[in-house]
């Protein structure tokens, strides 16, 4: 392997401060009262695993002084950076424990999903995911437990960018600075307990990952029932809190998705196929009455750039899809805007919640005209949609993604942590840990220390028979030149 050589910025100070002034045993063990920091039980481990951190620290020290005198420092990618170097610096964290600073940058870099629940009842037939019910999620105790370990780890290594931040393609692609908290989950059924029952919503959720690890959240939805009650106040308080700059400046994405494949719509296809015509038109109201009711009490958000509708059908090419096409599509935006439009008039003459005047029902309409101004073709065949289009007949042609399973593993086994094909990884609510890109998932023997590792639903399109060791990411590297300096 090339030598690799340092070009980058580390602050050391914050988070590593403490160490230097504060006496040797309080520092050690004062984990107890901490439930993100523990040097162990064992005092004779303990004092090595300290050492080490110390060790790890003056390292730090030192090669903050040597970055000042390289060019370009903010550019240098912490996958180039020697782990072995820094090996310790991650000592008494607990979320990290029995990880190597070689895991900890693999799991790290591009981190786009902790999984704090899985599974949805929505069953949308394009789902990538192929969700479905599900009552497995991870508690508050735990998603805190990963997020202040990470939080702690980044002021103990100061800017140095543990999440692949400064790589180019993170600059040119928002999903590479995004950590969403959902794989196959509705963002509206997401919230988490602690131990004590008190629930923890979007709004909490949003703000830890931000406040914590400093990564922006997604949040993505199809919509609820307008008649379930715990979720249409839940939604209106989502809409008051995301209607605040400094609350949505937490997400790089808000979007409500609406498409051709909700369930309640298929069902009104196969309906009107079975020749069920009230059948037909009864689903197709659910669904049309569903998605006009979600961007009615979304209005406080559509003025808003990170507030998008996501349209989805198949092209005006793919064969046997008359009723999830283009054109199918557009009908359905016709009597969505048409009932949402009815939904402001009915506002202006009644409470007046949004709409104050006419002029206010053409500004709403108009930024809704803007959000719904694409419908995108761009499918994949992953998940629930290879059954959804045989069920129908459908045709279109479609990128087959198992061709690229062997040359992805390859390139990993051969590259481990330096592999060529940028990826995310994904936290479970397990706690083990995936590489992911959407079509597919590989296992990984890494496994963060929460407390519940109850087993969780397996992952759609999971290559079980590729397993990424840690013998791949802990390949052996050669240390950089510095490491050969007396510090």
């Amino acid at each position: 392997m090339a030598k690799k050589y340092i070009y980058g910025f580390f602050q050391a100070e914050d988070g590593i401060r403490d160490v230097a002034v504060t006496e040797f045993r309080r520092v050690l063990f004062r984990s107890n009262n901490n439930a993100e920091i523990s040097f162990g039980s064992n005092p004779i481990q303990a004092i090595k695993d300290f050492g080490k951190f110390i060790t790890a620290r003056k390292r730090l020290i030192w090669l903050t002084q040597y970055l000042k005198t390289q060019p370009n420092s903010e550019n240098f990618p912490f996958r180039n950076l020697s782990m072995e170097f820094l090996e310790g610096i991650q000592y008494g964290i607990k979320v990290f424990k029995g990880l190597t600073m070689k895991d900890i940058q693999y799991l790290s870099e591009n981190l786009h999903v902790i999984a704090l629940k899985r599974g949805c009842n929505n069953m949308c037939g394009y789902c990538y995911a192929d969700a479905k019910p599900s009552k497995r999620e991870m508690s508050w105790e735990d998603f805190t437990l990963i997020t202040k370990g990470f939080k702690t780890l980044k002021k103990r290594l100061g800017s140095l960018p543990l999440f692949g931040e400064n790589l180019p393609i993170s600059k040119q692609k928002l999903i590479y600075t995004t950590t969403e908290v959902f794989y196959d989950a509705d963002c509206m059924n997401i919230a988490i307990k602690d131990k004590k029952g008190k629930i923890y919503d979007m709004r909490q959720i949003v703000s830890e990952v931000y406040d914590s690890i400093g990564r922006k959240s997604c949040f993505d939805t199809s919509g609820w029932n307008p008649d379930n009650k715990l979720l249409q106040a839940r939604a209106e308080e989502y809409a008051k809190y995301f209607a605040k700059p400094e609350n949505m400046e937490k997400l790089n994405a808000f979007n409500l998705s609406f498409n051709t494949f909700n369930a309640s719509y298929i069902a009104s296809i196969r309906a009107l196929q079975a020749k069920d015509v009230e059948k037909c038109q009864r689903l197709q109201n659910k669904f049309t009455d569903r998605i006009a009711n979600a961007i009615f009490t979304f209005t406080p958000l559509l003025q808003h750039k990170n507030f998008g509708i996501l349209i989805r059908s198949f092209g005006l090419n793919a064969q046997n899809a008359s009723y999830f096409n283009y054109e199918a599509m557009l009908k359905l935006i016709y009597e969505v805007t048409n009932k949402l439009k009815a939904l402001y008039k009915a506002d202006l003459n009644g409470v007046q919640k949004y709409v104050k005047s006419s002029d206010d029902i053409k500004k709403y309409m108009d930024m809704v005209a803007s959000k719904m101004n694409r419908i995108d073709n761009g499918l994949n065949s992953s998940g629930r949609m290879r059954q959804f289009m045989e069920s129908f007949g459908i045709k279109e042609k479609m990128q087959n993604h198992d061709v690229m399973v062997e040359p992805l593993y390859q390139d990993l086994a051969q590259n481990g942590r330096y592999h060529r094909y940028l990826a995310h990884r994904l936290i479970d609510t397990d706690g083990k840990v995936y590489h992911m890109n959407y079509a597919m998932f590989f296992p990984t023997e890494i496994q963060l220390n929460i407390k519940d590792k109850t087993p969780t639903p397996k992952l759609a399109n999971l290559k079980e028979n590729y397993l990424i060791t840690k013998e791949m990411i802990n390949q052996k590297e050669e240390l950089h030149a510095m490491s050969d300096f007396d510090y």
